[in-house]
């Protein structure tokens, strides 16, 4: 009766370890393909990064750029002010020299108008 149990066992364990393999492979098969999922996952997630980091260049290009539009387009502000301020004082004396002209002018006619009389 021995033998008899002894041979169950024996195919109870080679049942159990036929079983094991069966499940270990396909746990394999599935680590390795989560494995694979995964590394294309990382390899796209490199390119999309190389191409953020191009984006990020090419954003300090343009920050750089600006900076440099801004503080010339500050320096023609600066300019436009003196101009207009260069303007203004030029139409003041030309009002000034018009009324002095207007004054003498008018002074000559008094006299001249004097003088006729």
């Amino acid at each position: 009766m021995i033998v008899g149990e002894s041979q169950g066992v024996r195919e109870q364990v080679s049942r159990w370890i036929e079983d094991g393999q069966n499940h270990y492979l396909g746990a394999v098969s599935r680590v390795l393909q989560d494995y694979d999922r995964l590394q294309g996952a990382v390899e796209s997630a490199e390119r999309e990064n190389e191409q953020l980091r191009g984006l990020v260049y090419e954003n300090e290009k343009l920050r750089n750029r600006l900076e440099g539009s801004e503080h010339e387009s500050e320096q023609l502000r600066e300019e436009v002010k003196q101009l207009r301020a260069g303007t203004e004082r030029h139409l003041r004396e030309r009002e000034e020299i018009a009324d002095a002209l207007t004054r003498v002018m008018n002074e000559a006619i008094t006299r001249l108008r004097t003088q006729a009389a």
